[in-house]
């Protein structure tokens, strides 16, 4: 591979330099936040032979190219541009800002579980070995070896409010020792332990004439959240009143002492009840209607992770985990089964297609949803023709049901697919195998079943675009008159009919074509006279000698800004030529008070014309050939 050409080819298709505003990449995956998503030309990027895949998914533009090749072409990217690197966080961050509200609380409790999860891996895997070994009678459960052991595997449980709000304070923009601190309050020995409530509260206490329980919250996940959020406006609204000089000593107690009297009193009970009744509800449901519930959950879930909501997800399966009543995360095998059906139906994909590169990608992306990771096969292959994510969902919809119905747990999160098999309670696996045979199987059988519109080779397509070039040569041969019209504007000309105004994209004012802009300045397509400059400078008309008449209307819905961010350079009445400029225009404060840049060139006398047509889509320089018009030889 090529990597300075495929980034150099990569850049213009996103929208150019300008229109990136911060690139990352992980292990497989170029991730850019847009300024202009809109921008982004995905079928030419899926179209070029390296890029596996491209998807919009949380605020970020991720265009799959591959292990080990990725890294190479963003620093291709990097070397190449200003633009500067970014981390994954500053990456996630910027991203943040074009996610909808649940999104964005979504990827906030992501961000603080995801870290959290190789120690919840960890003590999963060694609570399922010493049950293995506890009821194969491999190790005697009251020797000093397991009682050790068990010490070890429910403590990331037992101090999980600690690991959360350690994690939780880089979210929320506190002190992660502070945080750290107010976990160890809320699980303090002097506390009764969690997992003894149902003995009976023993002890209580009153303070300023408020009745406390002193029950802990040990193996808690909704209440130390919402006190260390709490914890991050009182510090910040102290540090605003404290002065500097006594900033170190007054505000780390005042911020400790204020959260931890209002955590005990208020947020703990709340957080307590409400993530309780959370845990609970969703036991209720796979207790009353496990197998219905192991349908509609298996069969959404792959739908749930395009929404990027399925990172809330962890936070409840930790809850289930934590709870000394539940113990077990019975949701995750479900969410398994729907991420090994997509890769089944993907493998059916690869069986089906003529395509060479989708053969190449339907593979490696099957296997890798058997190892849990399913963006190359939602992204790359099954969304991209329907009916395969459709029947992927069915399959997940099966095994869901097979799990709900065989009550199969886990002792973990975050582990999907074959390698969940080393957190699935004792006596589940063989079921769970069954389980991910079903789903992958029928997502397969169901995918060959349903079929789905194949794409033709990139090469049938590029021959395609010889072919109406070759068309357009031919009819320009046989006119017996022809003008030509060049681009007003730098941008990317795309059809009249994208125009997202049905004027326009009905071509009621006449044929012609469009540009969604790069920079504001608009220069005259042909030489004439400006017949009109309208007083708002948004549009102009322009009359050419031989009688073409051109409107330039810049944006869409631009006349509400009444001439604000339009500079004129030519009056109603002036002569010009092409290439003389016309008008200026703030582009950012036209994305900012319009509803769309996209600048639309029409020949408003179509009529008179028998033949009107753009050069092409795609990236226009000024003055490069945009339109032709002229007549038929009779």
């Amino acid at each position: 591979m090529d990597y300075n050409k495929v980034a150099k080819e990569i850049l213009p298709l996103v929208g150019g330099q300008k229109n990136i505003e911060s690139a990352a990449h992980c292990s497989t995956r170029l991730r850019l936040v847009l300024k202009d998503n809109k921008k982004a030309n995905k079928s030419k990027l899926e179209a070029m032979e390296e890029v596996k895949g491209v998807f919009e998914s949380a605020g970020q533009l991720q265009i799959i190219i591959g292990q080990g090749a990725v890294n190479k072409v963003y620093d291709a990217l990097i070397s190449n541009t200003d633009i500067s690197k970014a981390s994954m966080g500053e990456a996630k961050k910027a991203a943040m800002k074009n996610m909808n509200p649940l999104q964005r609380f979504a990827r906030v409790l992501s961000n603080i579980f995801v870290p959290i999860i190789p120690a919840i891996v960890a003590s999963g895997l060694l609570m399922g070995a010493l049950g293995m070994c506890s009821t194969f009678g491999w190790i005697n459960s009251k020797s000093g070896m397991f009682v050790l052991l068990d010490m070890f595997s429910n403590a990331a449980f037992v101090f999980l409010p600690v690991l959360i709000a350690f994690s939780a304070a880089k979210e929320f923009n506190t002190n992660p020792f502070l945080a750290a601190a107010l976990g160890g309050i809320m699980i303090h020995p002097s506390l009764q332990n969690a997992w003894t409530l149902g003995e009976g509260i023993k002890n209580s206490i009153t303070v300023f004439g408020l009745h406390l329980s002193m029950v802990g919250y040990q193996g808690t996940v909704l209440p130390i959240l919402i006190a260390v959020w709490v914890m991050g406006y009182i510090e910040r609204s102290l540090r605003r009143v404290i002065p500097n000089v006594l900033d170190i000593l007054v505000t780390p107690f005042l911020t400790l002492m204020i959260t931890a009297f209002f955590s005990m009193f208020v947020i703990g009970p709340a957080g307590r009840f409400i993530g309780d009744g959370i845990s609970l509800g969703f036991q209720s449901l796979y207790n009353g209607a496990g197998f219905f519930a192991g349908i509609v959950l298996g069969g959404l879930y792959s739908t749930i992770v395009i929404t990027g909501v399925h990172h809330s997800f962890h936070a409840i399966e930790a809850g289930l985990l934590a709870n000394p009543h539940i113990g077990k995360n019975f949701l995750l095998p479900i969410w398994s089964m729907a991420n090994v059906a997509q890769g089944g139906a993907a493998l059916a994909v690869y069986f089906r297609t003529k395509n060479k590169k989708i053969k190449s990608i339907a593979v490696p992306a099957s296997l890798s949803c058997l190892l849990g990771i399913t963006e190359p096969a939602i992204f790359g292959v099954n969304l991209r023709f329907g009916k395969p994510f459709i029947a992927a969902a069915a399959g997940g919809a099966i095994g869901g049901a097979y799990m709900a119905f065989t009550k199969v747990s886990m002792t973990a999160v975050g582990v999907t697919g074959i390698p969940g098999t080393a957190i699935v309670k004792q006596g589940s696996i063989i079921n769970y195998l069954i389980g991910l045979v079903l789903a992958f199987g029928g997502a397969f059988i169901i995918t060959i079943i349903l079929g789905f519109k194949d794409e033709i080779e990139a090469d049938n397509k590029n021959n395609d675009d010889n072919e109406s070039e070759k068309e357009l040569e031919k009819a320009i041969n046989n006119l017996d008159s022809v003008e030509k019209l060049v681009a007003p504007m730098k941008g990317e000309a795309i059809d009249l009919t994208r125009v997202p105004d049905k004027t326009f994209a009905a071509k009621l004012l006449g044929e012609g074509m469009a540009i969604d802009p790069e920079d504001g300045v608009v220069i005259s397509p042909i030489e004439g006279k400006i017949a009109h400059l309208f007083e708002t400078k948004h549009a102009v008309a322009i009359e050419s000698k031989s009688g073409i008449e051109i409107l330039i209307h810049i944006g869409i819905d631009t006349v509400k800004m009444n001439g604000e961010g339009f500079k004129a350079f030519v009056k109603s009445g002036d002569n010009v030529k092409a290439g003389d400029k016309l008008l200026e225009v703030d582009l950012n404060l036209v994305k900012e008070k319009a509803k769309s840049p996209i600048t639309s060139v029409v020949v408003t006398n179509s009529e008179k014309f028998n033949f009107i047509k753009g050069v092409k889509e795609g990236k226009v320089e000024l003055n490069d050939e945009f339109i032709l018009v002229g007549n038929t030889k009779d």
